[in-house]
């Protein structure tokens, strides 16, 4: 979304906006997003009193990711509060500013770490001959690697 801020630099104060984002798939690269829907911002750029700039205001919109346990997509809705300073070399001697950037990084802000569907919070993760354990319940005392452990730990002790 390209701004026009030769407005802010003529005396205006802020620029309003309120519009729908179109995210280029070329932002999905090589994160864990696979599809984003319903985009919006509504906020304003507003010029400080130093002749700096801010973009304020709300980004809302669904991101589909993978769940955690079985990688089908996971719609998850966000809403975050933006109140972020625009770095002075991006705007210096410019006419225009394309926020779509900025955006972008608050959007990647929200991903949450993990993601587990709500069908698939009880799911077994056990079948025939295997399950799947947490590191809590991970029993070391047993392990065939550990008399190894102990002589390379008293080598370097040496």
């Amino acid at each position: 979304m390209i701004i026009d801020i030769l407005k802010l630099r003529s005396g205006n104060n802020d620029i309003d906006i309120d519009t729908n984002l179109d995210i280029d798939s070329k932002y999905l690269e090589n994160t864990m997003i696979r599809k984003v829907d319903n985009i919006h911002f509504k906020g304003k750029i507003k010029k400080n009193v130093d002749d700096t700039f801010n973009i304020v205001g709300v980004l809302s919109g669904k991101i589909i990711i993978p769940d955690n346990i079985t990688l089908e997509d996971y719609n998850y809705n966000f809403s975050e509060q933006i109140d972020e300073e625009i770095d002075e070399n991006v705007i210096n001697n410019q006419k225009t500013l394309d926020i779509i950037e900025i955006l972008w990084q608050n959007i990647l802000v929200e991903i949450p770490l993990k993601v587990v569907n709500e069908k698939n919070e009880h799911l077994d993760l056990k079948g025939e001959g295997w399950r799947l354990i947490s590191e809590d319940d991970l029993d070391t005392s047993n392990n065939p690697f550990s008399d190894l452990d102990k002589l390379l730990n008293n080598r370097k002790e040496k």
